[in-house]
């Protein structure tokens, strides 16, 4: 992927770290698998995914990679499609207030409300807080504030 997408010229630094590590820590190895989540966002936003599902549990890693291993860079740029504004700013109030409702739970030493995978609503805050832009904060230090 790298050879066709030229990848490592993009990545963060905290990504390069984990990418050329020769043995990544453990907490680089969750944070990389979590970040399959942040993909899942990405793919809807580009159009790619046609909804996001509730956020009780994981995406599908297989069928989001599936998106990208069957398109060439050029096809992937030239069917994304960025949703609107308002539908991207929708979801980023809907996962801030289910952020809420996850972490205000865990305050008060109860489980997620309503089945909620707090990591995925965490990952999802995180992506979509990317995507507005929240305080002009770069994605290795995007803040999901509650």
């Amino acid at each position: 992927m790298n050879k066709d997408f030229n990848i490592t010229a993009k990545l963060t630094p905290s990504e390069k770290a984990y990418a050329t590590a020769k043995h990544p820590t453990e907490q680089q190895k969750i944070d990389a698998n979590w970040r399959y989540e942040s993909l899942h966002v990405m793919l809807w936003a580009l159009g790619f995914i046609d909804s996001l599902s509730y956020p009780d549990q994981m995406c599908n890693v297989a069928n989001d990679v599936k998106i990208i291993h069957g398109l060439t860079a050029q096809q992937f740029r030239k069917n994304a499609k960025l949703r609107t504004k308002k539908e991207i700013l929708d979801q980023a109030d809907l996962i801030l207030r289910l952020d809420w409702a996850c972490v205000d739970a865990q305050t008060k030493n109860k489980p997620a409300p309503a089945n909620l995978d707090k990591g995925v609503v965490f990952e999802r805050h995180h992506s979509l807080n990317w995507l507005i832009n929240y305080m002009k904060q770069d994605w290795d230090d995007v803040t999901t504030d509650t």
